[in-house]
């Protein structure tokens, strides 16, 4: 049901003056869930960039190049930068598993609830 729902809208979005388009950003948090079957029934031609993979991409490397294990032209090590996290859900588990993928403390998350 998924897929033959997802053929009508990609025929649709693929279409008329579409037809020729090579790319596809998926552009909402859900969207990547969906990403085999996107890719099924998408045209041969058509990459699908995934866009919080790519955030995810660039906001490690920008982090990368200030993380303690990376070294400053003279051999030193720089300092922990300050970060300050800003969480929609739980601050507890974010700090957890923050601190797996980082490898550093987080000192600093706060708790936000998002307004529509």
């Amino acid at each position: 049901m998924t897929e033959r729902v997802a053929r009508i809208y990609m025929d649709e979005a693929f279409g008329d003056a579409f037809h020729d388009a090579d790319t596809m950003v998926l552009g909402c948090t859900h969207y990547p869930l969906l990403e085999p079957v996107l890719q099924r029934v998408v045209p041969g031609h058509v990459t699908i960039v995934d866009s919080a993979k790519s955030t995810a991409f660039a906001v490690a490397s920008q982090l990368g190049l200030r993380l303690p294990a990376s070294p400053v032209p003279d051999g030193t090590r720089r300092a922990v930068p300050q970060l300050k996290f800003f969480v929609t859900d739980s601050t507890d588990k974010f700090r957890r598993l923050g601190e797996r993928f980082l490898g550093y403390p987080i000192d600093d998350a706060t708790h936000v609830d998002l307004k529509e």
